[in-house]
């Protein structure tokens, strides 16, 4: 088993062999405002990497590279707490000292994606996300959003997604447009709640059309119901 910093080390030269200039200049495009160095890996390589390091020392190493300023290595820490086999109740005190370390969408939704062990233990995580439900922190607050929609628009939950995202007053794009993305998967799997909902929502005028148009762009809604929900916008 390798020491920590020969774990980190090889991290560093796997992302440096696999880079891609084209694919950093794309990829950096899409995330505007980002001060993280971008050496322009694609995620399915990052995500063979994270899974080679959880066969190591992977406590040391997310420990060793938190709040790297190499946007991949930062992606890499947030996929290998995600992808670590160990209890859940560990599993969420490296969540939160990761979750300080999101600064953009990317990290945030792909980590999210990648946090499976979520289904066999919604409500110890629904207990968790209740502080990040609050924050004023952008990307904290994504966080949870986010979460909520990847895997809590449920039966037992769906009412309550409803509320939560109808309560949820910030200013961040990033928090709107993670709000309008959850409203539009809730419509696809809960098309009458949702419905019901948006007729009685808080939401602010970008929110909501920004949910009217993720709905009418999802391949999962009729054409005619693209139609009707065009007829609802603001």
């Amino acid at each position: 088993m390798k020491e920590t910093n020969e774990l980190v080390t090889w991290a560093e030269q796997q992302i440096r062999e696999k880079a891609d200039e084209k694919y950093r200049q794309f990829h950096a495009k899409l995330i505007p405002g980002v001060e993280s160095e971008f050496l322009g890996v694609r995620v399915p390589e990052l995500r063979k990497i994270a899974k080679e390091i959880c066969k190591e020392d992977w406590r040391g190493f997310v420990e060793e590279v938190k709040n790297s300023n190499v946007y991949e290595m930062n992606m890499l820490c947030g996929m290998v707490t995600a992808l670590a086999k160990c209890e859940f109740s560990e599993k969420l005190t490296y969540v939160e000292k990761f979750i300080p370390c999101i600064n953009n969408w990317a990290v945030c939704d792909i980590v999210c994606g990648d946090l499976k062990d979520i289904k066999k233990h919604r409500q110890e995580m629904y207990e968790f996300l209740k502080p990040y439900l609050a924050s004023n922190e952008e990307y904290e607050l994504r966080f949870a959003i986010v979460i909520l929609m990847q895997y809590f628009i449920t039966e037992e939950y769906i009412d309550e997604v409803l509320r939560i995202y109808d309560r949820i007053q910030h200013e961040g794009y990033y928090v709107k447009m993670a709000v309008a993305w959850g409203i539009s998967v809730c419509f696809v799997h809960f098309r009458e709640k949702t419905l019901d909902y948006m007729d009685n929502c808080r939401l602010d005028d970008f929110t909501y059309n920004k949910s009217i148009q993720k709905m009418r762009e999802s391949y999962r809604v009729s054409k005619e119901d693209k139609q009707m929900l065009w007829a609802k916008k603001r």
